[in-house]
């Protein structure tokens, strides 16, 4: 079933954001999760290095794709 819904939320986002920035916010997510610090300086991190590497999103469409990226991890990582 993760399997499933991680499928779906690829897939969703590669169609609302383009597949191409999903994958960098999905690269970004991957790497940002690994520290040893709090979510919330995760998420802007996460923000500021997508904002660093040239994305042009809205910042609702990073959160977005952010959350996107975390569910998605979730479910693949389980």
């Amino acid at each position: 079933m993760n399997t499933v819904i991680a499928q779906a939320i690829s897939l969703i986002a590669s169609l609302i954001l383009g597949s191409e920035v999903f994958t960098r916010i999905l690269g970004t997510v991957e790497r940002w999760a690994a520290k040893e610090i709090a979510s919330a300086e995760k998420r802007h991190g996460v923000l500021d290095e997508l904002q660093v590497i040239g994305l042009q999103l809205t910042e609702s469409a990073a959160r977005f794709g952010i959350e996107l990226a975390v569910q998605y991890l979730k479910r693949v990582t389980k």
